[in-house]
């Protein structure tokens, strides 16, 4: 974004369009996980963050997005966007999954396991990233994004349905407000 725009301002907002989705779909996510396969919801979040990859990709090859085609910088900003939704549901049933797939006195390790990918993934990411955009331009990044991506929901296809969906209502707002009620903030 700041590459496109030089603005710090846009910089920092498309950091604040993946992380608002993030936080309010949470609640949302974590209640639709306790109503549908999570191996289901998994699948099809790193189907769609493929998706999402894939456009913005695309957008960077034609020319669509890019520093001569002033105010491109919105496709950046609804990539965001989506992406930060995407995270919100995604990540409740990712973790809420661990339990369903390993045995009880595994389930420690593997919520470790899962901390440490996610935290390690986190900083060699980046890092990574960079060194592809200085060799191979910005594309590079959102089609291996989108590769690995796939990648993923293909390998979440080995993973066994889980057993338990525990829909504790018909109306999920209310499930996420006896939420609240039961773990209150502070």
């Amino acid at each position: 974004m700041y590459r496109l725009t030089g603005s710090e301002a846009l910089l920092g907002t498309m950091a604040l369009a993946t992380g608002l989705p993030m936080i309010v779909f949470s609640l949302y996510g974590g209640a639709i996980a306790d109503r549908v396969q999570k191996k289901r919801i998994l699948i099809w979040c790193l189907i769609i963050s493929a998706l999402i990859s894939l456009c913005v990709a695309l957008a960077l090859e034609t020319g669509n997005l890019s520093r001569e085609n002033t105010g491109s910088w919105w496709i950046l900003m609804i990539s965001a966007l989506l992406h930060g939704t995407t995270m919100g549901l995604l990540m409740p049933a990712r973790q809420s999954i661990i339990p369903e797939i390993v045995r009880r006195e595994q389930i420690m390790n593997a919520i470790a396991l899962n901390l440490l990918g996610f935290n390690v993934f986190g900083l060699l990411a980046p890092g990574i990233a960079g060194f592809m955009i200085d060799a191979f331009g910005f594309k590079s990044v959102y089609y291996t994004m989108t590769g690995l991506n796939l990648c993923g929901a293909v390998c979440m296809l080995f993973l066994p349905d889980t057993s338990k969906i525990a829909a504790h209502g018909s109306n999920i707002l209310s499930d996420i407000k006896k939420r609240t009620e039961i773990y209150p903030a502070g």
